[in-house]
């Protein structure tokens, strides 16, 4: 396996969680295809507008949220991939009803391409193990309800 490679997708890995971590949600362009596929949190995406919708959807209403990946698996085929890493998230939402912390841990299973700009994700699929904590935390929240006359 030719290290550079594997130093390559390891670091696309980690982008993903730096872009998810600090709500730069435009660097996962650089992570995904443009037409890639994912299936996050039981949703079905289709292309990187898609994605990059969903995860903010999600992560955009956190107080905090850190994103860990390790463990990497990777099968070089040419100019394909695939890579699968376990994840470990945790998730804070200080005023969430039930407690603040909600932890997913289980592993991407992905698939890449080489192109000129260098490796791509054609498709992501999380595949959670288990949780822990408050499930509220990443749950939407419902707006209170506006008061009588106004």
């Amino acid at each position: 396996m030719d290290l550079g490679d594997r130093s390559a997708i390891i670091d696309l890995t980690h982008a993903y969680c730096w872009a998810l971590d600090t709500h730069r949600w435009d660097e996962l362009r650089d992570v995904f295809l443009p037409e890639a596929r994912a299936v996050l949190g039981g949703s079905d995406l289709h292309g990187i507008d898609d994605i990059i919708a969903r995860v903010r959807r999600a992560l955009s209403p956190l107080d905090d949220s850190q994103h860990m990946v390790s463990t990497h698996q990777i099968r070089l085929d040419g100019d394909r991939a695939t890579c699968r890493c376990y994840l470990h998230a945790q998730h804070v939402r200080l005023a969430a009803e039930g407690g603040p912390s909600y932890v997913v841990a289980g592993r991407y299973e992905d698939q890449l391409v080489r192109t000129p700009q260098g490796w791509r994700i054609a498709r992501r699929d999380l595949i959670t193990m288990w949780t822990q904590g408050n499930p509220n935390v990443v749950r939407p929240q419902t707006p209170p309800e506006a008061s009588a006359g106004e």
